[in-house]
């Protein structure tokens, strides 16, 4: 099998994170994101991997470069759909598409035989969710065919699509599916979008206009079980980020061992104050004595956390020193920033390269530096 992992998007909606690294290559304990939906491809049968990589690429292509079963390149695309027209030539069969930031611990293998057997040109996989308006629905007959497509629709639109298609017995009355940015494609799909160069996104363009133009697109639902989340905004990155301390992404495990139930911790580091999981220490990490690190905090690699200080529900990426006497809650500070004694610091981010001191409440400080965590 072979898979696209898309990750060339700007990530606006996670400024200032995104300033200075692209958003695949956001840290999450230990690893960036875009490693995790490698290696679970890879783990699962995907034995070539093609990350399109687009805006601060650069630093894709470096993190990758030695990684034997991923090729990493740069294209100048449009959108998700051309980034897949430019693959023209490399792209001989069947292939899985996803997004690069989005997590999802689906097996690989059951939807590309769903699609190989249905004679499809696209298959979507699909997720019930309680609200679905900021993503794409679907509406599937009972053989699972997809018959209708809207990319994030408004609530009006939900309710009366409700009303028309519910009367109908021809459709299956599956409640807030959504796309969930995973499909396999048929080889076929590239003679189709090389004839249309207006289809330049799967969920604007190129699904509606599949469905409305007669080809079989079907809908692959994913279990209960399966775990789906995206890391596009703010809230959702500590979400993943919690979830996946909480051990509720099955089989995706952060970047240190397990010392204990919900403690992940690098050997190298050294800790002398409280730990209340769940928790993610990285490498060469140093806490102080009459400190208190937790609930659900992750600190990554070179995070000194001196005397006296409270750390609870933040994210602080590499290289941070955190003064004696701070107190953090619900914030996320970049890499390379210095926290300032007895600092009070609450539902903010911190950009890279700071040094703050006072308090600090519900502030977004954009990076003075443009070093990538990943440097």
């Amino acid at each position: 099998m072979k898979a696209v992992v898309l990750a060339g998007g700007l990530g606006t909606r996670l400024y200032p994170l995104t300033k200075i690294t692209p958003k695949p290559m956001i840290p999450l304990a230990g690893k960036p994101i875009l490693e995790y939906i490698t290696e679970w491809l890879h783990k699962h049968g995907v034995k070539d991997i093609i990350i399109v990589a687009r805006y601060l690429g650069d630093q894709i292509l470096a993190y990758f470069k030695d990684h034997s079963y991923v090729r990493a390149m740069l294209l100048d695309s449009k959108d998700t759909a051309d980034a897949i027209r430019l693959l023209d030539g490399i792209l001989e069969e069947s292939f899985i598409v996803t997004m690069g930031d989005t997590l999802c611990n689906i097996v690989y293998r059951e939807i590309y035989e769903s699609h190989e057997s249905s004679n499809a040109v696209a298959t979507i996989a699909l997720k019930q969710v309680e609200n679905p308006l900021p993503y794409g629905i679907v509406y599937l007959n009972e053989q699972g065919d997809i018959q209708l497509f809207i990319e994030k629709p408004l609530s009006i639109e939900v309710y009366l699509l409700n009303i028309a298609y519910y009367r109908r017995k021809s459709l299956s009355a599956y409640e807030n599916l959504i796309n969930t940015g995973i499909y396999v494609l048929s080889q076929h799909i590239l003679e189709i979008l090389e004839k249309n160069p207006g289809l330049l996104d799967f969920g604007r363009h190129v699904f509606p206009y599949l469905i409305e133009n007669g080809y079989k697109v079907k809908g692959y639902i994913l279990k209960h079980n399966v775990y789906w989340n995206d890391v596009g905004r703010l809230e959702t990155y500590r979400n993943v980020a919690w979830d996946l301390l909480d051990g509720e992404i099955a089989g995706f495990e952060p970047g240190a061992p397990k010392i204990s139930p919900g403690i992940y911790m690098h050997e190298s580091s050294l800790v002398k104050g409280e730990v209340h999981p769940p928790v993610y220490i990285g490498r060469n990490v140093v806490i102080e004595d009459d400190t208190v690190i937790g609930p659900y905090v992750i600190l990554e690699d070179n995070v000194k956390v001196e005397h006296g200080s409270i750390i609870r529900e933040s994210i602080i990426w590499h290289n941070t020193i955190i003064r004696r006497g701070s107190k953090i809650y619900d914030t996320i500070i970049m890499n390379n920033v210095e926290v300032a004694e007895n600092t009070r610091m609450m539902a903010s981010v911190i950009g890279t390269g700071n040094h703050v001191r006072g308090d600090i409440s519900k502030k977004n400080i954009e990076p003075v530096e443009v070093t990538p965590p990943y440097a």
